[in-house]
């Protein structure tokens, strides 16, 4: 009898060991999660305010940092609305398993037999556009429509009608065939999003509502955000932290339309990860994105899958002209983050590095900027081309370098050495080649993982 109550003494001794060692661990992820974007905002002045949904395995923590407005000030609450950006994707992709589980649809009809009769979409070698080629990224369709209007650079889909949409269809060719390659599409989920709305009969606001929100309880994420919730709007911020235009989607609202809060985007991230309620709806594209991804990383249906150091991650990010999010989880170690912010600082590494155990890996170190004269920095204007049509125009005001590319809005580059140039919200770096003199003769722009030499014009 002793040695059982022994064994048992030990083995609750041993529980609560266990269990005192996770609840440390996690209040040392939310410590550092908070020094980190603390540091960000206070320190490298990489933002304005943010919100975050940490969970841990067992419970959700929120986190608000910052400003949602700063002129008159209002601090981020649990209640501030953001743009998500294209976290819209996954909400588009599970309003379409949905469809799919009730027999709406199938993966692979074309997506012709559901638009009006006067719209022709592309086929390239009789292979048609399919729900799930949309829904993966392999429709063949562009980033963007080539007829986008741009009337407002600030606000760059606002004006991109449905006529629009349908004429674009109707005179593109694909470069690729159906299903054969990759890249990621703007306008292809946008689409997806229009087609399911005409096959409900619906906005795709309400669509969504009826096949994601409302079963989720989310009540406070919307499109058009109604005039008692207006005052929740957070302001959002550009690379200089100006106050930015809130984005109107147009006809392409399935590809980042949404704005929600913390507390809502915390009901969707357990929902993905419990995978209720919508168990059959989120499990679908769990197992669709495996099935797609048996091995590795990359895109499978609409979420990113990353398994390095034995992970099992799902992620998704968001950006518009003035908010940028992140979503993800492990569904084996059941974690997950959401990171919304109103300014286009991203803050995916934290999310990262939270879901990998590795957020000690962030170094906090403050930022080596140097100050170049105007006669320094007027050496290096002019126009580069990197590619056909697409040309960096450099000039300087003063001792402030800018860069704008073709039919793009401008930004401003902070000096690392007399040559090296940055800027981090948009996270590039731009290299000029300068002769003896000092005057730039060519560049290279670095940015998301790409290397592009320019030529001075």
């Amino acid at each position: 009898m002793k040695t059982n109550q022994s064994v048992i003494t030990t083995f609750i001794v041993l529980f609560i060991c266990i269990l005192s060692a996770v609840n440390v661990r996690a209040s040392s992820d939310i410590e550092q999660i908070s020094k980190i974007i603390n540091y960000k905002l206070n320190t490298e002045k990489l933002g304005v305010g943010v919100a975050v949904a940490v969970f841990d395995g067992e419970k959700t923590e929120f986190l608000n940092f910052g400003l949602s407005h700063k002129n008159p000030s209002q601090m981020v609450n649990s209640d501030t609305l953001f743009e998500i950006g294209s976290i819209t994707k996954t909400f588009t992709a599970t309003a379409l398993a949905s469809m799919v589980n009730e027999g709406l649809i199938k993966l692979d009809d074309p997506i012709q037999k559901y638009l009006p009769k006067e719209v022709t979409v592309p086929v390239k070698n009789d292979k048609p556009i399919t729900f799930m080629s949309l829904a993966t990224h392999k429709s063949g369709l562009p980033r963007l429509a080539t007829n986008m209007p741009f009337a407002d650079p600030q606000d760059p889909y606002a004006d991109y009608s449905v006529e629009l949409l349908y004429a674009f269809l109707n005179n593109h060719e694909l470069a690729h065939e159906v299903g054969t390659h990759q890249e990621y599409s703007n306008l292809g989920f946008g689409l997806l999003g229009h087609v399911m709305a005409l096959i409900d009969n619906k906005s795709y606001e309400q669509m969504i509502y009826d096949r994601v929100l409302k079963p989720l309880n989310m009540s406070n994420t919307f499109i058009d955000i109604p005039e008692a919730k207006q005052v929740n709007l957070s302001d959002g911020h550009d690379g200089e932290l100006n106050k930015a235009k809130h984005w109107d989607l147009g006809s392409l609202d399935g590809a980042g339309a949404i704005k929600s809060n913390i507390k809502d985007m915390s009901l969707y991230l357990m929902g993905n990860i419990r995978t209720k309620p919508l168990h059959d709806e989120f499990t679908f594209i769990q197992n669709m994105t495996k099935e797609l991804l048996p091995t590795g990383n990359g895109i499978g249906m609409t979420w990113v899958v990353n398994r390095e150091k034995n992970a099992n991650m799902y992620m998704h990010d968001g950006g518009t002209g003035g908010f940028r999010s992140f979503i993800g989880f492990d569904n084996e170690t059941k974690k997950g983050i959401v990171i919304l912010a109103n300014s286009v600082f991203e803050m995916n590494a934290v999310g990262y590095h939270y879901l990998a155990g590795s957020l000690d890996s962030i170094k906090l170190e403050a930022p080596k900027i140097i100050e170049l004269s105007p006669e320094q920095l007027s050496k290096l204007n002019g126009q580069f081309e990197l590619v056909p049509n697409f040309i960096l125009t450099i000039t300087n005001e003063g001792n402030q370098l800018f860069v704008q590319a073709t039919n793009q809005p401008r930004f401003s580059l902070d000096a690392t050495s007399n040559s090296e140039f940055t800027n981090k919200a948009l996270k590039l770096k731009i290299v000029f080649d300068i002769d003896e003199a000092g005057n730039a003769t060519s560049l290279v722009l670095y940015q998301s993982g790409q290397v592009l030499p320019g030529k001075k014009l």
